[in-house]
């Protein structure tokens, strides 16, 4: 067994200071011991219904005994009604109410324990949404909401505008069956919502022989503990940022609905006779594949050239795999963003190579126990703010006039404050906060900005330490500036954001007593626990649990881009 523990500036990453990482790292140790210890000692107990519950066996020791008190204060009538509750209860109580123990709650030791308050210390930099998406305490098995979506001169809902002028001497409103002189009456909208909670969940084990072979060097069961909660913040990070779920969320990415044709020169694709399938890539996987062709003759040279049909790209596809080869066998070409010129959206294949993955027969594009992202909800046109299939290079080197530069982004800053020119759309007054995107994609930027370069944009600089070899150039973008608002928005570089993907993030809304805190909320009805198992052969296991979901309360104030090249 081998671990590859993080370090501790890995695991506090949001400051460089030695001491502040050392005092950190010595906290979440003995916040992770002190856990360990009230597992042991019996003072945290699973109670089913509750979740972890700190000083548990005490707490149902006492509900025991609130119970006797109950019994020997009820009259023979009364008592005899409710026996068969009461005999019910302590039933329960008994299983559930002793000290965790070697023989308890199970004959083989079972110990639960809370990773929350550890959990809530890292801060690494693989998992920065889940580093600032507040948490919030759940209940049941899913969370419901209501919101108000917009009232009269707010600008957002679909509630119409209307001016207050008024004659008081002669106005007459209805309210009900009474009319009285009055300004008009206002109107509202709003929507109920309830999202249900799902279970996330990791293991892992070390053998015997690992842990013995340790002593004296490390404690690898507490390295594995470690590694067990650092690899389920990752797996949920990815689930806040690209997460499908199943039955009340978005569901399965469709396949595209495409035509194919050979064209062109210049290709290095050998003469044959090809299959083409294609299938939609989402943050989880991909579509069934669809047969676009059987049967595609490509001379030497010519270039396969796939076409969406009516220029259209189906819901929730962040990119497309391309499979070619002799029918019934195609294999892997790569993974695309189409291109849109002129109102068509192509891909264009001028190479092939032989030996790929196959085709796959079945969807992978969600799971039918998880729930929905940031990508997922944003990329759906009935919940974003802004959805804009860009098809486009930020910066294209060999035609640096067509380069788009921030205008897909200064696009988005447009329609999600409402003040496009149509005068059509919600007056949301958005000022988004953030930006995260591909690696890729911020490089484009920091090229873009090398060719519009001046002498306050873009620089050489050297010191008097590096002036004898050694000199800091470049352009890195940290920001773009929201040229509707003048606000700074920060850009960030996700690691797990898929290429060609961006989403534009507003964390709070510009609506003063909306009561809502925050756009988005993980909700948890248990936050991070753990479990070690009962040691019934040569190992010690280990796993992680949590049962919540994230709430997307105001996606309309956010927005997404595709196809940023």
């Amino acid at each position: 067994m081998g671990y590859a523990a993080p370090t501790p500036s890995e695991m506090f990453s949001d400051t460089q200071d030695p001491a502040q990482v050392a005092a950190r790292f010595e906290d979440y140790k003995g916040k992770l011991a002190a856990s360990h210890a009230k597992a042991a000692q019996g003072d945290t107990a699973f109670v089913p219904g509750q979740g972890i519950v700190v000083d548990g066996s005490r707490r149902q020791a006492a509900l025991a005994e609130r119970v006797e008190a109950i019994t020997k204060g009820l009259s023979a009538d009364q008592l005899t009604a409710i026996q068969g509750d009461l005999d019910a209860l302590k039933g329960t109580l008994a299983d559930i109410g002793k000290d965790i123990t070697l023989t308890s709650p199970l004959s083989s030791g079972l110990v639960p324990y809370d990773l929350e308050a550890p959990a809530k210390l890292l801060v690494p930099r693989m998992t920065p949404l889940r580093n600032s998406i507040p948490r919030g305490k759940g209940q049941g098995t899913a969370r419901q909401f209501k919101r108000i979506l917009g009232w009269t001169n707010s600008g957002v809902g679909g509630v119409a505008d209307a001016m207050a002028f008024m004659d008081s001497q002669s106005i007459s409103t209805a309210f009900g069956p009474i009319s009285l002189r009055r300004g008009a009456k206002i109107a509202y909208a709003a929507d109920e919502k309830s999202v249900k909670y799902v279970e996330q969940g990791l293991s892992d084990m070390v053998t015997w022989k690992a842990q013995f072979a340790g002593q004296g060097f490390q404690d690898v069961r507490s390295l594995s503990q470690t590694a067990l909660l650092w690899a389920t913040m990752g797996a949920e990070e990815r689930a806040i940022l690209f997460g499908r779920g199943g039955s009340g969320y978005a569901g399965a990415v469709a396949a595209p609905t495409t035509t194919v044709a050979a064209s062109g020169t210049g290709a290095t694709i050998p003469a044959a006779t090809y299959g083409v399938k294609i299938t939609s890539v989402a943050g989880g996987g991909e579509s069934a594949a669809a047969t676009v062709s059987s049967s595609l003759a490509v001379t030497l040279g010519q270039s396969i050239v796939i076409t969406f049909t009516g220029g259209t790209e189906p819901t929730g596809a962040l990119a497309y795999n391309v499979y070619v080869g002799p029918a019934g066998s195609e294999t892997f070409q790569g993974t695309f963003s189409p291109t849109t010129a002129g109102g068509t959206t192509t891909i264009t294949l001028s190479s092939y190579a032989a030996g790929g993955a196959a085709a796959p027969a079945v969807d992978t594009t969600f799971n039918s126990q998880g729930y929905d992202g940031f990508l997922a909800v944003l990329t759906d046109p009935a919940q974003t703010g802004y959805l804009k299939r860009v098809n486009g290079k930020i910066f294209d080197s060999a035609t640096p006039a067509n380069s788009l530069g921030d205008k897909p982004f200064q696009d988005a800053f447009v329609r999600l404050y409402g003040a496009d020119a149509v005068g059509t759309m919600d007056k949301r007054l958005a000022d988004p906060d953030e930006i995260w995107l591909d690696g890729n994609a911020r490089r484009a930027l920091g090229d873009y900005l090398k060719l519009n370069a001046n002498s306050n944009s873009y620089r050489i600089a050297l010191t008097e330490g590096e002036a004898l070899g050694g000199a800091r150039i470049g352009s890195v973008v940290a920001g773009i500036a929201n040229q509707v608002t003048g606000k700074m928005v920060d850009l960030n570089v996700h690691p797990y954001m898929p290429k060609g993907a961006s989403i534009i993030r507003s964390r709070n809304l510009p609506v003063p007593e909306s009561e809502v805190s925050a756009t988005s909320e993980v909700i948890n009805v248990q936050d991070y626990m753990a479990v070690d198992w009962p040691v019934i052969q040569f190992t010690y296991d280990a796993s992680t649990y949590m049962f919540g979901t994230l709430v997307h309360y105001a996606p309309g104030w956010s927005g997404a881009l595709l196809g940023l090249q």
